[in-house]
C-alpha cells in the first residue's frame, strides 16, 4: 500500500528510511518511519513557530525601548551580512506594498536566523546588554548571551531541517531534548504563551508512544 513512496521520494531519501528500518532492534517499516518523521516535524514546528514569533516581537520591542527608536535597524551597528538582510527586507516590502509599508512590515520579513544572530558576540554591548537579555525574565537565572545564542541556534537548525523536509527521525532519541529546549526558551520569555502552544502541540505524546502499533495505525 505504500510503495508509492518509492516513486515520489528520491532514491537517496527513500533509502534513508529503508536503512533506518534495518537498524538493530527496529521493528517499524520505512513507511512507518516516514509517517512518523512527518508527524514529528508538524508538531515540533508548532512550538518552534511560537518561539520564532515571540523572539521576533520581544527582541523588536526591547530594542525599540532601549534606543527609543522605532527604526532601530537604521543604527550603524550591524555587520555587513546582517545589514544586507535588513536592506533586502526593506526593498522587498517596498516593492510589494509600493512604498506604503511600515516598520512592522520590515520586522516581519526578517528571517529567524537574523534574530538569532543578534545574540552573537559583536552585538553584546549594543544589543544584548542594552536590551535583549531583558527578553528572558522567566529563565530562572541571569541570561547568558552565549548560552541563549547556542540554544536559539539549535532551534534555528531544527527549524530549517523541518522546512526542508529532512529526516529528523535519524536522531529520534534526541528530538525530545530539542522540543524541551524550544519549550523552555518560550517559557523563559512568556509562560502564558508557552502554555498555550503546549496545549496545541502533541509532540510529547507522539514521541512517547512512537513504538506502539496503535500509534503507527493512526499515522497511516
Amino acid at each position: 500500500m505504500t510503495h508509492f513512496l518509492e516513486k515520489i521520494l528520491s532514491t537517496k531519501r527513500y533509502t534513508t528510511y529503508v536503512e533506518l528500518s534495518q537498524r538493530e532492534g527496529e521493528t517499524r517499516a520505512p513507511h512507518d518511519l516516514y509517517a512518523l518523521n512527518m508527524a514529528y516535524s508538524k508538531e515540533l514546528y508548532i512550538m518552534l513557530g511560537g518561539l520564532e514569533v515571540d523572539i521576533r516581537n520581544q527582541f523588536n520591542k526591547a530594542i525599540v525601548k532601549a534606543y527609543k527608536k522605532e527604526d532601530w535597524f537604521s543604527l550603524d551597528i550591524f555587520e555587513k551580512k546582517h545589514k544586507k538582510q535588513i536592506n533586502d527586507a526593506t526593498d522587498y516590502v517596498a516593492r510589494m506594498k509600493k512604498n506604503a509599508y511600515t516598520f512592522d512590515d520590515i520586522i516581519a520579513h526578517l528571517n529567524y536566523g537574523f534574530w538569532v544572530n543578534l545574540c552573537n558576540r559583536p552585538y553584546e554591548k549594543e544589543l544584548w546588554i542594552r536590551a535583549l537579555y531583558k527578553c528572558f525574565p522567566y529563565l530562572g537565572q541571569k541570561p547568558n548571551r552565549d548560552d541563549i545564542r547556542r540554544r536559539l541556534s539549535r532551534t534555528h537548525t531544527l527549524r530549517n531541517k523541518i522546512a526542508h523536509l529532512e529526516p529528523i527521525i535519524k536522531n529520534e532519541e534526541l528530538l525530545i531534548q530539542e522540543y524541551r529546549n524550544a519549550s523552555e526558551l518560550l517559557y523563559s520569555i512568556s509562560p502564558d504563551t508557552q502554555e498555550w502552544f503546549q496545549t496545541i502541540c502533541n509532540f510529547e505524546e507522539i514521541w512517547h508512544n512512537r513504538n506502539k502499533q496503535n500509534t503507527r495505525e493512526k499515522l497511516k
